[in-house]
């Protein structure tokens, strides 16, 4: 795991062939709009005074500034979903934004978007502590999940997180510690996307119980984290499957579903889908989104993004 290639540079590479476009998603319903078809010709279904919020802001005013972007003129009082992206070792939040390009799609498909940094490593690599797997090679013990919920908190305080809980989502290392939160905070996390990431060696190591959305992305060419797993970490399939049990779905019934087009160097609709939503807890779900000839950084399209957003916000 330490032979990393530089991860940074990669990603600025591969952010000069990456493309951003809006889509339509589907939003929070106000509060304020009542879903009852008898709503009489008295009733008010105005929403409140919106208290404008400045479209980037830097939370987190410590050691360790976090970057919350928004869409022009979204409101402090209005509920709006909020998505942690995080990047891989040796990157950084902004840096990772160039591979995943979510924040070109803010506006169109309304949410925040927080860019969080790992600290930096005996290496001079930027990392996060996730499962053993990755990436806490020298023993740091930082505190991350601890780190992540104080954003969360300052996030509360700043806007109406929809619901009550945040998105997560990550590359590689990012990945471990989506998965990380997934384990320790189920309490303020709906859903999580995970590109090349894996999570605990054992599935009791994960310390607690309750279920989560997870979608697990990975290319079949990584050698980096190998689809398969390692002896530090389970491959893609079994770790989907953990979380689908988790959620109570059966993963005998799993079904394929319509391949997807997210890599432009490859030919076709070249990325698998497997989705395990029968018997599941209401509106949980787990999904596997195979990458054939996909390596570990795969140069992924404009539809990426897209389908990415539309399965968090789905389950």
């Amino acid at each position: 795991m330490r032979s990393f290639q530089p991860y940074l540079a990669a990603l600025v590479l591969c952010s000069l062939l990456i493309i951003g476009c809006g889509v339509d998603g589907e939003l929070p319903t106000p509060p304020w709009i009542s879903n009852n078809d008898d709503v009489g010709a008295d009733d008010d279904d105005t929403p409140p005074p919106c208290e404008p919020m400045p479209t980037e802001m830097t939370i987190s005013l410590g050691d360790r500034p976090a970057l919350l972007q928004g869409p022009p003129g979204w409101c402090a009082n209005w509920p709006i979903d909020v998505i942690f992206l995080l990047h891989g070792y040796g990157a950084t939040g902004e840096a990772q934004d160039f591979l995943f390009r979510l924040s070109d799609r803010i506006e169109s498909d309304n949410f925040l978007l927080i860019l969080p940094d790992g600290t930096v490593d005996d290496s001079g690599r930027r990392f996060w502590n996730g499962p053993p797997g990755c990436c806490d090679f020298f023993d740091s013990g930082v505190d991350d999940v601890g780190y992540l919920s104080s954003l969360i908190e300052e996030v509360e305080k700043l806007a109406t997180i929809a619901d009550g809980k945040v998105y997560f989502t990550g590359h590689s290392n990012g990945g471990f510690m989506s998965y990380r939160m997934a384990c320790e905070r189920p309490d303020v996390v709906r859903s999580i996307a995970s590109l090349a990431g894996s999570g605990y060696p054992n599935a009791d190591d994960c310390s607690s119980t309750e279920p989560v959305s997870v979608l697990q992305i990975h290319g079949l060419l990584d050698s980096t984290i190998p689809y398969q797993g390692a002896p530090g970490y389970p491959g893609a399939v079994e770790v989907v499957e953990r979380w689908a049990q988790r959620a109570g779905c059966d993963i005998n019934t799993a079904e394929n579903g319509t391949p997807l087009d997210l890599v432009n160097s490859l030919s076709g609709d070249e990325t698998q889908v497997r989705n395990y939503n029968q018997n599941c807890a209401g509106g949980f779900g787990a999904s596997l989104w195979t990458i054939n000839w996909g390596p570990h950084v795969p140069i992924v399209n404009e539809s990426f993004a897209e389908e990415l957003i539309r399965w968090l916000r789905a389950h």
